[in-house]
């Protein structure tokens, strides 16, 4: 590790044994080697398919930063920054960009800050820099869930002389509604950190994913080794030039005039009020209305005063959600407040929020942390639900940072706070969307409610979250014989590979159930399961008595199922 003032981090380091004051020194710069070998076809990934190969090399600059009063900001700077080799060598400019992160006290990355306005997958790649300073300290009991750039992963950590290792068991990606690419397995992990005062010596790992897509015809398979260790001296990276308050790093974003603006709003609204709105791909469209970012709010009014066609309505809401930025996010924002008496369209506003994968933006964080405590309105109790709902599913599908985590606050204190029956229901729901397991305690703590709805909705999210305990109080549940919400328990169990002794009482609803509704769930429960040999047996001898043609089916599709099924 490289720092600028040794005598400074040597008094950082006394001090950092009885405080944590030491971050303001903890400037350091590393090289680093990124090497990805990238196979992919339309058939199997065993066979010869096209291959890429791309090393990266680099240094990297770190230092404390200071935003919002907040602690645990780092601002970061690549150089050099190089794909290839000696007289094949490029310079990768789009690395070079300063940036800043933040660093919650458990050393999991959950904020990003930019200078300036950068695409989605530039954007990504500095985040990418920013996750190799992304480990905990301390040793989880548990397995862990983390995220970066790709995913969400799960982690378990082994400390070990000195040196923290940490490997990656499953992943679950960001955003697979619009990617060619739904699935990804971890095929091989390995990450070995030598911790610091302040980061670390060295880091190093490699991983090996393999990606498919929806039809099992994609297919991609990534290998990368990487390494970072400190640079042998001290570079010159402008970052050092750069102030300490990110608010005072120079803006390179144009400022626009009043009449800059009204043109811009002008040639808007010419775009939407074309006839041919439905002939534009959403995609395409998003691209388009990205021009106009900047006064994309001006198109409130065209869907306030319904002046658009059903179906161009749709596709504009539709690349309003792929546009997915700031401004973008507090249009329909204000769309889904400003339509209380158009639930449909509240409906749509909440469906094209629910599209993004950006982080929620400040302003929308408030707007939406206004409506939970006030309580959001609507002429439907459906959509009112699917508000509370859909917050907890961004929540697990954006990327996180404070406003995020401000938003899992205020659902929780509203659930602790509301009376209404329909209304706590939703917010159980909402927690268990978002998957996140601080939350399992209160989610818990309703799954013995007197009230079927509230009871049912926590058995839901118990399902939602998929860990260990949410799954050991679904067994407990499993246990009571006539269970009041039997059907929304045995859905909850399919999220999970069920124990011997819980398979053997979901198979008895199936076989010996009354109820033909609760025997479907069962069936439906047993059918995602991964070893099903003896659960076949014994269906197929169920199926002399099964009286029900849908459950008759289901049957017949398990007992002609050859793949593995995973939740």
């Amino acid at each position: 590790m490289i720092t600028l003032n040794k005598a400074m981090l040597a008094s950082a380091l006394c001090a950092l044994a009885v405080s944590n004051t030491a971050e303001a020194s903890c400037s350091a710069q590393y090289n680093f080697v990124i090497d990805t070998h990238t196979a992919f076809n339309y058939d199997q990934v065993s066979q010869q398919g096209q291959q890429t190969h791309i090393k990266l090399n680099g240094l990297l600059t770190i230092k404390a930063a200071k935003h919002n009063d907040e602690d645990g900001w780092w601002a970061i700077k690549a150089d050099k920054v190089t794909a290839g080799q000696g007289q094949f060598a490029s310079e990768l400019a789009s690395y070079t960009v300063p940036f800043a992160f933040k660093l919650a006290k458990n050393g999991l990355v959950t904020d990003f800050w930019f200078p300036t306005k950068l695409d989605t997958q530039t954007q990504d790649q500095l985040k990418g820099l920013a996750y190799y300073f992304q480990f905990q300290r301390s040793n989880p009991a548990l397995i862990k869930k983390e995220q970066d750039t790709l995913g969400r992963y799960t982690v378990s950590y082994q400390f070990k002389d000195d040196v923290i290792h940490l490997n990656k068991h499953t992943y679950a990606l960001h955003d697979k509604t619009q990617a060619a690419l739904q699935t990804v397995n971890v095929a091989s992990s390995g990450h070995q950190i030598t911790p610091n005062a302040c980061f670390f010596e060295t880091r190093k790992g490699q991983e090996t994913l393999l990606f498919s897509g929806q039809s099992q015809s994609l297919n991609l398979k990534t290998k990368q080794q990487y390494q970072l260790r400190p640079t042998s001296s001290a570079y010159p990276s402008a970052l050092f030039s750069l102030p300490t308050n990110l608010d005072s790093w120079p803006s390179t974003e144009k400022t626009l005039s009043e009449d800059e603006l009204a043109q811009l709003k002008k040639s808007l609204q010419s775009l939407v009020s074309k006839g041919n709105l439905t002939d534009i791909s959403a995609y395409d469209l998003a691209k388009q209305l990205s021009q106009f970012d900047a006064v994309i709010g001006s198109l409130e009014t065209v869907f306030l005063q319904q002046t658009l066609s059903d179906e161009a309505q749709m596709r504009l809401f539709n690349a309003l959600g792929q546009l997915d930025s700031a401004n973008s996010q507090l249009l329909l924002g204000h769309i889904l407040v400003n339509a209380e008496k158009d639930p449909l369209m509240q409906f749509r506003a909440l469906r094209a929020l629910s599209q993004g994968q950006s982080a929620l933006s400040p302003e929308l964080s408030t707007l939406l942390t206004e409506q939970i405590e006030s309580g959001f309105n609507s002429l439907d109790s459906e959509v009112t639900s699917s508000f509370y709902m859909t917050i907890g599913a961004m929540l697990n599908s954006r990327t996180a940072n404070a406003q995020s985590a401000q938003l899992h606050n205020v659902l929780s204190e509203q659930l602790s706070l509301v009376t209404e029956t329909n209304i706590k229901s939703a917010l159980i729901t909402s927690l268990g969307n978002s998957r996140d397991e601080q939350h399992f305690e209160q989610i818990n703590s309703y799954v013995e409610d007197s009230n079927k709805s509230v009871q049912r909705a926590s058995i839901r999210a118990l399902g939602m979250m998929q860990t260990e305990l949410a799954y050991t109080s679904l067994e407990q549940q499993l246990a009571k014989p006539q269970h009041q919400n039997q059907v929304a328990l045995l859905k909850a169990l399919s999220n999970y590979q069920l124990e011997p002794a819980a398979s053997d009482a979901v198979l008895a609803i199936a076989v010996n159930n009354p109820t033909a509704e609760s025997r479907y769930a069962a069936i439906q429960a047993l059918a995602t399961q991964e070893h099903k040999d003896g659960i076949k047996a014994t269906l197929r001898t169920a199926l002399k008595k099964e009286t029900s043609k849908r459950n008759f089916k289901a049957i017949v599709e398990l007992l002609h199922s050859t793949k593995q099924n995973t939740p």
